[in-house]
């Protein structure tokens, strides 16, 4: 039982503190390309980064993490219905965020940013490929080292992150 709990929390963490954003926000994902950047200006293209990866981590809101306990808590009793059910539910989502995260990639300039923006993309098509909510518990590794990255460029560069803390 408490190994289940740790791993609903280390799910609910790693889906990014969107608990911080909005709880009425919609489902929608937000588009990766904020109308105030400028993709030929470094610093604008470093802001433009923080402003879509932030944006995208609060996509991963209360809606989404319910998704994920009630999967976890089906896993749990053996409730291969519900945990399907659940799965297909949460699969558009991360398609969508890996192809948001994907196309910020590609109009950043910093390299290091790009990097973990592609590999943020990459965790998320992994975890919409996901047979299992037990599998969740491998996206703290998945997404570590690029949000450490995002985190760090983007405060250094003065953006505060408020999703992706």
């Amino acid at each position: 039982m408490r190994r289940t709990a740790v791993s609903v929390l280390l799910a609910l963490t790693m889906l990014g503190a969107a608990a911080c954003g909005d709880e009425a926000a919609p489902q929608a994902v937000p588009s990766a390309a904020p109308a105030s950047s400028a993709a030929a200006d470094p610093v604008a293209s470093l802001a433009f980064a923080c402003e879509a990866a932030d944006g995208l981590y609060a996509t991963l809101n209360k809606q989404t993490q319910a998704h994920i306990q009630r999967g976890f808590a089906a896993e749990k009793r053996g409730d291969a219905a519900t945990v399907a059910k659940e799965l297909a539910a949460l699969e558009p989502m991360f398609l969508a965020v890996s192809a948001k995260f994907g196309e910020a990639a590609d109009r950043v300039d910093d390299a290091e940013v790009e990097l973990a923006l592609n590999d943020l993309a990459d965790a998320a098509s992994t975890a919409a490929s996901f047979t299992t909510f037990a599998e969740f518990g491998a996206m703290q590794q998945l997404t570590v080292s690029a949000e450490f990255v995002l985190i760090r460029k983007c405060r250094y560069s003065g953006y505060k992150m408020v999703n992706l803390v």
